[in-house]
Parts: structure tokens; C-alpha cells; sequence
């Protein structure tokens, strides 16, 4: 993971941030972490951190509902 600093952020620019993720990976299977951290600007460990609540998120918390991101630390794959 790249050593550079995670910087503040406000929770309206990372929501904004993680709903643009999901039609990003949608649209790249098996995306490199390094290359989705570059194309958003953030460093890995933000977009690690991202990965980390999206699959919190969805319509409901019936399981099923919510999304389903996979990562080997290189590379992200959407299954929903």
C-alpha cells in the first residue's frame, strides 16, 4: 500500500466518492486497487477504507440487498 498520509475528508465528498465507486468497479471487473486509487484521486488506503463500508451499504439489511465487493489487495471484483 502506498505510504503517503490519509487526508481529512468530509462525509458528503466520501459518500460521493464511494457512489461513483460502485458504477466504476461495476464497469471494470477486477480492477487494480493502485489504478482505482489513481483514477479518484485518493491515495490506496483511502480507497481500502471505502472498500471497507461498502458492503455495509445497500437498500436493506437483509443480506442480499447489500453490495457484494471482493479484493486480494490488487485487484476488486463487483458481484451484484
Amino acid at each position: 500500500m502506498a505510504g503517503k498520509p490519509v487526508r481529512p475528508v468530509n462525509a458528503i465528498d466520501q459518500t460521493r466518492r464511494m457512489l461513483s465507486l460502485v458504477t466504476y468497479l461495476k464497469e471494470r471487473p477486477g480492477a487494480r486497487v493502485e489504478d482505482v486509487a489513481r483514477a479518484f484521486g485518493i491515495t490506496e488506503d483511502e480507497l481500502v477504507s471505502d472498500l471497507d463500508v461498502l458492503p455495509m451499504c445497500g437498500t436493506s439489511f437483509r443480506g442480499g440487498d447489500l453490495l457484494d465487493i471482493d479484493t486480494d489487495g490488487e485487484r476488486i471484483w463487483w458481484h451484484n
